[in-house]
């Protein structure tokens, strides 16, 4: 897509706005958006670039230098991690822990890692782990006071848990 500006330059800001109910998208070259100041000059669109991780934790992160954690193992800054994307070693997990949470929450919605069912993964492991998973709902359900509702996920949970058992039984017997 060409820059609507210049319609020169390949359009690499992609701008939309909605105001009173009504959207408007402009996209615009490198160039032509830091004319029309649409990033705030060119030092934000290097902010942008080089602290991805921090502008999408801080929406309000101006790029100006502060106090920030490192990691005591390795020496690695957060600036450093937001630069490169990566860790220097696996302590810094735990060295930039308050940076990673808000991180995670906003790019997965949430902050713990729950894994997925291995697609070759065995019928008992896909059950068990379903079961989980509405055991889960069902507190979830309860919390809210959604009682007819807790009260199907329930009756989904025996119904599968008597199966596992029976699945069980028979292989015990092979």
């Amino acid at each position: 897509m060409l820059c609507q500006m210049c319609k020169r330059e390949d359009a690499v800001v992609h701008i939309t706005k909605i105001e009173n109910g009504k959207r408007t998208e402009l996209h615009l070259c490198a160039a032509c958006a830091n004319k029309q100041g649409a990033l705030g000059g060119e030092r934000e669109m290097n902010n942008m670039d080089n602290d991805f991780f921090r502008k999408m934790i801080y929406p309000g992160y101006t790029g100006e230098p502060i106090d920030e954690p490192q990691c005591s193992r390795c020496g690695m800054t957060y600036s450093e991690f937001a630069r490169d994307g990566r860790f220097g070693c696996p302590f810094c997990y735990d060295a930039f822990a308050e940076e990673i949470e808000p991180l995670m929450r906003r790019i997965h919605g949430h902050a713990r890692h729950v894994g997925k069912v291995p697609e070759r993964g065995s019928g008992v492991f896909r059950t068990a782990t379903h079961i989980k998973r509405l055991k889960q709902h069902l507190q979830k359900l309860v919390d809210r006071e959604a009682y007819e509702e807790a009260a199907k996920v329930r009756d989904e949970i025996k119904v599968l848990e008597r199966q596992r058992l029976q699945k069980d039984g028979e292989g015990s017997r092979d």
